[in-house]
């Protein structure tokens, strides 16, 4: 184990694990809709966040997003799929695609490139696929961190193909609100200053967005219709939410 992993991993141990065995307890066995399969769901959390398959690592927003692709999008066999997450428990279901596309997002990569664990460097905001070239975008907990919203709902449009959609999830708030924006390469805060947990920043990365139901009511367009298709689920009341490409 790399001395990054080694740090990351005992950071995980000591903030995480530790200071949340009180709810052990709570731990259940039940079927898991993400790997569909008879697991273990071990609890480190009150809500839904840390309560996850010991198989596949899935929590109650992955579960939400497996769900709804079986129940609309029975055959992946001849779609497009890009996930904007490299290590995401829904990568050996949506390994059945035709082509399935895991992206992560660094300043230190170049637009576009490849990994050597094959995933893509992309951004939200400028993405290089083509037009109309992507069947499904999916991204959990992501777009509340994207600091230009709007930009990003333009190139989910911009890239999908006529009927494709962007299955999303984002945590739940009561309202739609920016926290923080950047004015001419600085970064203004405009609510005290919130960081989650990021597998690529052992720091955190900040959240630009609380949003709330009214999501789809700011950002929808004529062309982009956002709406929820799930939820709320759970003790988090998770929402599953869709901006689909109106054909």
């Amino acid at each position: 184990m790399s001395q990054f992993n080694l740090n990351t991993f005992i950071k995980k141990l000591r903030t995480r694990v530790f200071p949340n065995l009180s709810y052990l307890p709570q731990t259940r066995i039940r079927y898991c809709k993400c790997c569909m399969m008879l697991s273990v769901f071990i609890s480190l959390s009150e809500g839904d966040e840390y309560k996850l398959c010991i198989r596949c690592r899935a929590n109650t927003r992955y579960e939400l997003i497996a769900a709804y692709l079986r129940s609309t999008c029975q055959d992946l066999s001849n779609l497009v799929l890009v996930e904007l997450d490299n290590r995401s428990p829904l990568r050996r279901y949506l390994s059945n695609s035709k082509e399935y596309i895991r992206t992560y997002y660094t300043v230190d990569a170049s637009p576009g490139s490849t990994s050597e664990n094959g995933s893509r460097c992309e951004d939200i905001t400028h993405l290089t696929f083509r037009d109309s070239s992507i069947d499904v975008i999916i991204s959990s907990d992501v777009l509340e961190h994207v600091p230009n919203l709007s930009k990003a709902f333009q190139e989910t449009y911009r890239v999908l193909k006529p009927g494709g959609f962007h299955l999303f999830t984002v945590p739940v708030c009561s309202k739609t609100e920016k926290r923080a924006e950047i004015v001419n390469s600085e970064l203004i805060h405009i609510k005290e200053p919130v960081y989650h947990s990021d597998p690529l920043n052992p720091d955190g990365i900040l959240a630009f967005w609380d949003c709330g139901p009214d999501l789809g009511e700011i950002f929808s367009t004529d062309d982009l219709k956002i709406t929820i298709v799930d939820g709320p689920l759970g003790k988090d009341r998770r929402i599953l939410w869709k901006a689909e490409k109106i054909v």
